[in-house]
């Protein structure tokens, strides 16, 4: 590895806006499943961002029961 080569840094957690976009939602539904309980997010300071494992929760299929 070079000095002007750097390793992909993993994403922890996204935007409202990056999260929205990442799982092909408007922001205005993203919202919708967090004030529903939905979609957990986390304060940072005076951000607040969506855990990248809540958008893979958010996605897997549901367990369907018979």
């Amino acid at each position: 590895m070079d000095a002007h080569t750097y390793a992909p840094v993993p994403r922890y957690a996204y935007s409202l806006d990056e999260a929205a976009r990442s799982i092909s939602l408007s922001r205005r539904a993203l919202y919708d499943l967090i004030v529903a309980g939905r979609v957990r997010t986390v304060k940072l300071g005076q951000r607040r961002v969506v855990p990248a494992a809540e958008l893979e929760r958010l996605l897997r299929p549901q367990e369907q029961s018979l």
